[in-house]
Formats: C-alpha cells, sequence, structure tokens
C-alpha cells in the first residue's frame, strides 16, 4: 500500500494536531492496541454510564407498563448483553483505522464512496453535537450538586449556568487533538473508577440488593430488550467514531488484538458501571435525580471529590465529540483545519445544548428536581433514536471490509476524490448506500418510542406495538443492511476479482 509522501508529524501532549483526514504516515504510527482499551475506558467511565444503567430499572414504563421495574438481576442481563452486542461491532470497526490510517467517515469512502459517505457523516456530526450538548448538561448537574454543598441554591438559573461553564471547558482541550486526549481520558478514567470503589464501599449497606422485578411473560421480555437497548445505544454511539482512534496503532498491530482491546475498552466499563448504577438507584428509587442521591447518601469528603469528577468525566467524554465532530466535518469536504472545525463544531453544539434545554422544558421547569425530570424523557428517546442508523451503517462497512475486501484498500486513495480509486459513480457506490438506507426503513416500523414535537404522547412503531413494545430496530437493521449489501455487492466484487486475476496473468 503506497501512501502519498507526507512531512511526518508528532503526536504530543498539549500539541495542537495539525493531521486531518489525510492517512496517519508509517513514521507516525505509535501504541499497542492495548492503550486503546484505556482510550475508550475513558470515554466511557463517567456519570452517563451509571445515568443510562439506572434508566434500566424503568424500561417497563417505556413498553408500557405503568409502575413496572427490572430487578437487579435482570437489569444486569440486560446491561451485559447491550454493551457485549454493541462493543462487538465497535471492536470489528475499530481494526479498519489501523489498516487505512484513516478517521472512521473518511473509511467509509471505501465503501460508500466519496459522495456516499456524506449523509452517514452529517448524521454523526449531529449525533457528536447532540451528545456534546448531553455531557454539558449532565456535567452541569453535577457542578449544580457540587455548588449546593456550599450553600448555593439548586436553580435552574444556576444549572444553565453550570451547563454554560462546561460547555467552555469542554471546546479547549478537543482543539489540541489526539494524544492530549488519550492521555486525559487515560488518567481521568483511572482516578473516576478509584472514586466509585470507594462510592460501594461505604454505599454497600445502603444498596437494595433483593429489588425484584415486578413485570413477568412477555411484558418481562419487552423491558428487558428495551433496557439493553438503552446501553447497546449509548455504545453503538461511539461506532462511527471507531477508526479515529485507532488510526495511529501501527499497520501490522494484530486485528484481533485491536478488535479485543477496544471492544473490552468500551464494553467492560460501560457494563460495570451500568450495573453499579442500577445499584446506587436502589437507595432511594422515589427520586429520578441519581447524582442528588448519591450527594445525600456519601460522606461529604467523599462527595466533594465525586462530583467534581463527575463534571471532569463529562468534558473528557466531550473532548471526543468535539474532536471526531471537527473530522466529520473535514469529511464532508468542509475545508477548515481540522482544529477550526472541531472549535466550530463545539460552538454549534453549545447552541444544541440550548435547544435541548428549551425542548425539555427547562423554562417550565419551577425547580432542579422538575428540571432533570424533563431532561431525562429527552435523553432516553435519543438514545433510542441514537441507534436508528448505526448498526445497518456497521454492518455495511463489516461486509466490505471482512468479507469482500478482506482489508485491502489503498489508503491515499481514500481522500483521492474525483477520479479517485473510490470515487466510483458520481462518488457514490450505490450497492452499499441502497443497502444502508433499506435497513434504516425497514428499522422505523420496530422504534419502541420516539418522541415528536407535534405528537402528544410518544410515537411507536406498528411493529414493537405488536411485540409488546419490544424495540428490535438496531438488530433489524444491521441484519436487512448487512445480508442485503451481500446479496448486492457479491457479484460485483466476485466479476472485479476474475477481472484482477486475468490481468495478473497477462502481466
Amino acid at each position: 500500500m503506497d501512501l502519498i509522501p507526507q512531512e511526518a508529524e508528532v503526536d504530543e501532549l498539549f500539541k495542537i494536531e495539525r493531521r486531518g483526514m489525510e492517512p496517519v504516515l508509517e513514521a507516525e504510527r505509535h501504541g499497542a492496541p492495548r492503550e486503546l482499551a484505556f482510550v475508550w475506558a475513558g470515554a466511557m467511565v463517567n456519570y452517563v454510564s451509571l445515568l443510562t444503567g439506572a434508566l434500566v430499572i424503568g424500561a417497563p414504563l417505556v413498553v408500557g407498563v405503568s409502575g413496572g421495574q427490572l430487578g437487579l438481576l435482570d437489569c444486569a442481563v440486560a446491561i451485559i448483553v447491550g454493551a457485549g452486542l454493541a462493543a462487538l461491532l465497535h471492536g470489528l470497526l475499530s481494526v479498519t483505522g489501523a489498516r487505512t490510517g484513516t478517521p472512521q467517515m473518511i473509511f467509509a469512502r471505501g465503501v460508500f464512496g466519496h459522495r456516499g459517505a456524506y449523509p452517514a457523516a452529517a448524521l454523526t456530526w449531529l449525533m457528536a453535537t447532540g451528545w456534546f450538548a448531553v455531557d454539558c448538561i449532565i456535567g452541569g448537574w453535577a457542578l449544580v450538586q457540587l455548588l449546593g454543598i456550599f450553600g448555593v441554591a439548586k436553580t435552574t438559573g444556576v444549572a444553565l449556568g453550570a451547563i454554560t461553564l462546561v460547555l467552555l471547558a469542554s471546546v479547549v482541550v478537543a482543539t489540541y487533538g489526539h494524544q492530549t486526549i488519550h492521555v486525559f481520558e487515560k488518567y481521568g478514567s483511572m482516578v473516576f473508577v478509584a472514586f466509585c470503589v470507594l462510592l460501594f464501599v461505604f454505599l454497600l449497606p445502603k444498596m437494595h440488593w433483593g429489588l425484584a422485578t415486578t413485570v413477568h411473560g412477555w411484558p418481562r421480555l419487552s423491558a428487558l430488550v428495551v433496557g439493553g437497548s438503552f446501553i447497546y445505544a449509548l455504545v453503538a454511539s461511539w461506532i462511527p467514531f471507531a477508526s479515529d482512534y485507532s488510526r495511529y496503532m501501527p499497520r501490522q498491530a494484530s486485528a484481533r488484538r485491536i478488535a479485543w482491546w477496544s471492544g473490552l475498552g468500551i464494553g467492560l466499563p460501560t457494563a460495570v458501571l451500568g450495573i453499579f448504577g442500577v445499584a446506587l438507584y436502589t437507595i432511594n428509587p422515589a427520586n429520578p435525580d441519581l447524582l442528588s442521591t448519591i450527594a445525600a447518601a456519601s460522606p461529604p469528603w467523599l462527595t466533594v471529590p465525586f462530583l467534581l469528577f463527575v463534571v471532569l468525566g463529562e468534558i473528557w467524554a466531550n473532548y471526543f465529540d468535539v474532536y471526531t465532530a471537527g473530522l466529520v466535518a473535514l469529511a464532508m469536504d468542509i475545508p477548515l483545519r481540522r482544529w477550526l472545525s472541531a472549535l466550530l463544531c463545539g460552538i454549534v453544539g453549545g447552541a444544541c445544548m440550548y435547544g435541548i434545554a428549551l425542548f425539555s422544558r427547562f423554562n417550565q421547569a419551577q425547580t432542579y428536581t422538575n428540571l432533570t425530570t424533563n431532561f431525562l424523557g429527552f435523553y432516553t428517546d435519543f438514545l433510542l433514536l441514537t441507534y436508528l442508523w448505526v448498526p445497518a451503517w456497521a454492518a455495511v462497512l463489516l461486509i466490505d471490509f471482512f468479507i469482500f475486501r478482506r482489508g485491502d484498500y489503498v489508503a491515499d486513495q481514500l481522500t483521492a476524490g474525483r477520479g479517485g480509486l473510490y470515487w466510483y459513480r458520481q462518488g457514490v457506490f450505490w450497492r452499499a448506500v441502497i443497502a444502508w438506507l433499506v435497513g434504516v426503513v425497514v428499522t422505523i416500523p420496530f422504534i419502541g418510542s420516539a418522541t415528536l414535537p407535534w405528537l402528544a404522547t410518544p410515537w411507536q412503531g406498528p411493529f414493537a406495538r405488536l411485540l409488546g413494545g419490544m424495540d428490535l430496530s438496531g438488530i433489524i437493521g444491521a441484519v436487512v443492511s448487512g445480508v442485503l449489501y451481500y446479496l448486492l455487492a457479491h457479484g460485483y466484487f466476485r466479476q472485479h476479482a476474475r477481472a484482477s486475476y486475468i490481468d495478473s496473468l497477462e502481466g
């Protein structure tokens, strides 16, 4: 594989990364696959994993069972399965970064075509800015709790001010780039884990390990699937970012080790913290604000540093969001330097944050508790809609990478543009695009719940309704798109393989 000669750059802490979407030169590659586990653990070792795990208890409410709940054991099963399935996809896609040295959306050009990759890039950009907004709001919650310990009143005004501070802090470091993010995530996650261990030790006597499931039969199964979908969506939302952080791995690094460490790094902490979040929620099930439950039950000497690291953890998670949003903008051929693109994406993410505040009726919240309750409803819908398109898209990439091309791509051609190897017809490889879009359309009737501004009650797909509220959209989309792409493109790749073989004989 020949790369366009370029000047090698050093990827250092607190040095603004100048590399954008072009392939990483072999001279710049560094690190071992196990380091990816720390990178992705850093993304998941934060309060969002605790919160999302706690939401699994209320999954029966999403499927229409009023007053129902899942018990601790059922929650653990749903969380482990959901995290494991999404982590498998994430790990496999991480291999593409080491093989091509490109961000995920640039690699996608080799499958969907230069222009064919635009729709998923745009959706990823929206998803990244959406997560940026969500993380800012959650980080702001923690800051409000922290300020409350020192006598500052918990009001919606204070909350919006705290969220704004988290927003400003989140943008700054993301403009630096890969190595700065890597260091912050690695060591920050270690400290947060230490605080979680301390919380577990001190709050163990207050947790209700006998929390029982109150729904049975089909509603219970539906709730298990929906609960697993929360965690699946949380992990799957990182899939379009997978190779952004593995592209600096040496090309000869083991594919199995890259997939294993990436999947383990993102899946294991999500599952462990998710289950821990369920256990923390049992301390005071009547309180929907998990942070205030933790603060009220913990000794002050532990509460203060824990809340501080919740704030920092959300900021660290936002580094990923803004950094990847910047790369995705470049993948859509927006002519900006990566760091400037990241900065602008952070600004737009801030606007999105205030939009979520309005959509969640923050302006109607009379108390801080009302504010958090309103947001939790939005967050649940955001999780379920996040993975509407990602699994189907990932399935097409994996079929192309592992079955059709077996990792054989010409990396410099991924950024060649018009006339390049991956331009295809008018910039689109229609077989891949059609397979993906059909998978997305097929998922819609299987959506379990979606809040739409023009409807008084959440919308539910007809097939999900027949299944008692069970949301199978992500699974259906992945299967349909993967199978359809194989059927549509099998003949194309067989023909090109035959042509290449004949050319080799004639040569």
